[in-house]
């Protein structure tokens, strides 16, 4: 029979691992699963659900985010759970903005942000907001964007989390690059590439690494730019990250078309 601490291990270890291996994160998750339908623990399932949906969003096997993330709210329901529901919003939120449904993704993340500030969850509270000042970006509403993400580092800092902090520094630094404040941008992401490699966040690296080649492009600094958008192209293949590998390749081709090389796409 399965221990009940042996499944909670193997939850706080998948999710631990996320920043560097989310293929082992889906196998540990899976295994908790497992785990938990043989005891019929339905908490533990839930939760099981709910980090199995949140890897495969961001991998971006939408489809099974959204079948899994519906099997655990309907679990957390039934046990009126409301940190297993907001749980399970964001994660449907997020399919729903990445896939330009940006409405439906911003009342869920409301929704989600309530039950978290209602329970003191600064952790849920910093990367919501993070993920409501990108669909204010969307919207092309800088102002309330940037009060976003703002919001969700200061979120960050009352629990001294620093990849939630540098999380929101990545668009921040865009915002201002489009703003022509490129030495603000320059400060920000190079703030979040150093986070990234002290706390060894490789998926959160990569998109830092997107970001500052994204400066050192508007600075003319090509082959730093270049260098920037490979390394991120790398580590989001090793992560399976898809939005994340689109991205790069569209920075890179218009880097490419910008230097009269397109040939190197090939």
């Amino acid at each position: 029979m399965p221990k009940i601490s042996n499944i909670i291990n193997l939850l706080r270890t998948s999710n631990e691992v996320r920043v560097s291996d989310l293929n082992k994160s889906i196998e540990l998750a899976t295994e908790s699963l497992k785990l938990s339908r043989e005891i019929n623990n339905q908490e533990l399932i839930g939760k099981s659900l709910n980090q199995l949906a949140l890897y495969h969003m961001i991998q971006g096997n939408h489809q099974i985010c959204l079948q899994l993330s519906e099997q655990a709210m309907q679990i957390f329901k039934e046990l009126n759970n409301e940190a297993g529901i907001a749980d399970a919003k964001y994660s449907i939120a997020s399919v729903y903005y990445k896939t330009d449904n940006y409405q439906l993704g911003l009342i869920n993340l409301i929704e989600c942000l309530t039950i978290y500030k209602n329970n003191k969850d600064y952790f849920n509270i910093a990367r919501t907001q993070k993920s409501i000042g990108t669909i204010y970006e969307y919207f092309d509403d800088e102002k309330n964007a940037i009060k976003a993400y703002e919001d969700s580092i200061a979120s960050a800092l009352i629990i001294s989390d620093k990849n939630l902090e540098s999380n929101a520094y990545n668009p921040l630094s865009g915002i201002y690059l489009d703003q022509q404040d490129i030495n603000k941008a320059y400060d920000l992401i190079s703030k979040s590439v150093t986070i990234k490699q002290e706390t060894g966040d490789l998926r959160g690296l990569a998109f830092a690494l997107y970001g500052r080649g994204k400066v050192y492009f508007k600075l003319k600094e090509l082959d730093r730019a270049e260098s920037d958008f490979k390394e991120a192209i790398r580590i989001h293949f090793e992560m399976k990250e898809r939005l994340g590998i689109g991205m790069a390749y569209y920075k890179l081709a218009q880097l490419y078309l910008h230097t009269n090389k397109p040939k190197e796409l090939l």
